[in-house]
């Protein structure tokens, strides 16, 4: 019988990049023994089962490049079919394992799958090496710095990470010359036992086909976005010299074209989050001559990824409400013609309507949209479940990942981590997007049946005479829907049954959990991008 080859798998999963890779360092370290990187296609990784075409076209362009990069240094990246334990069952009845190397996913999600990953290993004398690499800390030590659970709040988060130190620096590339690789196409044994892809599948390929009116707008891959970083971090550097920082919510543009955002590039690890993180502390540090020195501050939508991620690590069932330790079960109504006017972008709200068709059209919102849309469908106006709001973000958003995204909706929904069964911030849908967006350009450019009304109008058509709607070619009620609900009336009645809740649990001694109480009313105002002189209710 002949002697096996020796290899070391590099799995991808989320990191999608070779520079900091630390599980490429370790995969690489003895040269002698041949690489295979392998990305499985198993249904879940690292997408969900309920995955549209953008995000997964994203992803398979993020593949293409790691391809492409590999073929450069006589590789390739070897992309196969199936449930990764069989996988590994498969390939190790032709090569010898020697060791398996890859990225933590520490959500809470994916521990079954790595658990029996890692036991196969175990049991089959392979070694495991994994490596903090989607986040800046390693939630399950943040978890145990605070006495095995994790901090109830974004400020003891904050605590308790600083007690631990900064996160690490960017390791150095791995330097790839000399490194052997192995394709899985020239087992021609292995291929009657295993799908192997010898080219990057499409969308289609793998069960997901385009929509109508889909567009094409972001491009997925680790080239493509350290174009975008390095552009990104001097923006961050001229607004840290003019006296600012955090520019991208100092003076949000919703109508940003969406290479700008680098929240997909880091979703799927195309971007090293510690690699932004220390770019942004640095070129603080440059600017100010360290007096005073960066702080959290300058990068607290990166904080507040380790907050939420730190959330869910131990917790499967963080994505729902009735499961959810963490989360109160609020009687949202069933109302399936409300939910389908919501997804079908017919709310008779044109900046709800824009939110919803920008998103399924193109894959990505600005968090002023997301932010407006989540309160729309639960507290603010429709009171229905932020489970449904959570499916459609995890369909259609490319950045949207399992943690942010429950958290966000948790939080905006007053289910958790806000100040719970809280109804002092009601987001008016026929005004909120003024105060970015005053000419109405974004609705404009998603809502096009309202393309030629007047700005005074744009937010709230249904306000304009019929001659001004016949001048723009637009009858409200006929061309574009009347309001579902009217907003002044529903969310008088939202805030009213969130009171008598309030009431309910306090009549019935049930203890408020710590966990959902924001630090300050500063911390609500940052949130929802609201100004700091806005009037709380």
């Amino acid at each position: 019988m002949p002697t096996k080859e020796i290899v070391n798998i590099l799995w991808f999963r989320n990191g999608l990049r070779l520079h900091d890779n630390e599980s490429l360092l370790k995969a690489t370290k003895d040269t002698s023994q041949k690489l295979l990187p392998l990305f499985i296609f198993d249904g879940e990784t690292p997408t969900t089962k309920h995955c549209k075409y953008n995000k997964m076209a994203f992803l398979l362009e993020c593949l293409e490049d790691l391809d492409t990069q590999f073929w450069h240094l006589g590789g390739k990246l070897n992309m196969v079919e199936g449930d990764p334990v069989e996988v590994l069952r498969k390939i190790s009845k032709h090569f010898s394992i020697n060791k398996l190397c890859f990225d933590q996913d520490c959500e809470s999600i994916w521990h079954e799958r790595d658990d029996a990953v890692k036991n196969f290993c175990r049991t089959h004398g392979i070694t495991v090496e994994e490596s903090i690499g989607a986040t800046l800390w390693d939630p399950l030590e943040i978890i145990e710095a605070n006495g095995g659970s994790p901090p109830l709040t974004y400020s003891q988060f904050c605590q308790v990470t600083d007690g631990i130190g900064q996160p690490r620096r960017p390791v150095a590339d791995a330097q790839l010359t000399d490194v052997k690789f192995v394709e899985l196409e020239s087992c021609e044994n292995l291929l009657s036992e295993l799908t192997v892809f010898p080219n990057i599948p499409t969308p289609q390929m793998l069960g997901i086909e385009k929509e109508n009116g889909v567009d094409k707008i972001y491009r997925g891959g680790e080239r493509e976005a350290l174009k975008y970083f390095y552009r990104r971090i001097k923006h961050e550097r001229e607004s840290f010299l003019e006296g600012a920082f955090l520019p991208n919510r100092l003076e949000p543009d919703i109508l940003v074209n969406p290479p700008k955002s680098l929240s997909p590039d880091i979703k799927f690890g195309c971007i090293s989050v510690k690699k932004f993180y220390w770019a942004v502390l640095d070129a603080w540090d440059e600017v100010n001559d360290d007096h005073p020195p960066g702080s959290y501050k300058i990068v607290s939508q990166l904080i507040w990824r380790e907050f939420f991620y730190a959330m869910s690590a131990n917790n499967p069932f963080y994505g729902e409400m009735t499961r959810n330790p963490i989360c109160i079960n609020i009687p949202w109504c069933e109302n399936d013609d409300y939910l389908n006017l919501f997804l079908g972008g017919q709310t008779g709200y044109p900046f709800i309507d824009a939110g919803i068709r920008q998103l399924k059209k193109e894959g990505w919102v600005h968090h002023i949209i997301r932010n407006a849309l989540s309160m729309f469908l639960t507290r603010g106006d429709l009171w229905l479940s932020w489970e449904h709001g959570l499916n459609m973000f995890l369909k259609y958003l490319i950045d949207a990942d399992w943690s942010v995204c429950a958290g966000n909706w948790m939080w905006v929904s007053s289910s958790a981590f806000e100040k719970s069964l809280n109804a002092s911030v009601s987001l008016d849908p026929g005004v909120y997007g003024s105060h970015v967006d005053p000419e109405g350009e974004y609705i404009r450019k998603y809502v096009p049946e309202l393309m030629k009304f007047p700005a005074k109008y744009i937010y709230e058509p249904w306000k304009a005479s019929a001659a001004i709607q016949e001048k723009a070619d637009c009858v409200i009620g006929t061309d574009y829907p009347m309001p579902m609900v009217v907003h002044q009336e529903a969310s008088v009645r939202n805030r009213k049954m969130m009171e008598e809740l309030q009431e309910i649990h306090r009549n019935s001694g049930l203890e408020e959990p710590s966990h959902i109480k924001p630090s300050d009313e500063l911390e609500i105002k940052n949130f929802f991008g609201l100004p700091v002189n806005f009037k709380m209710l």
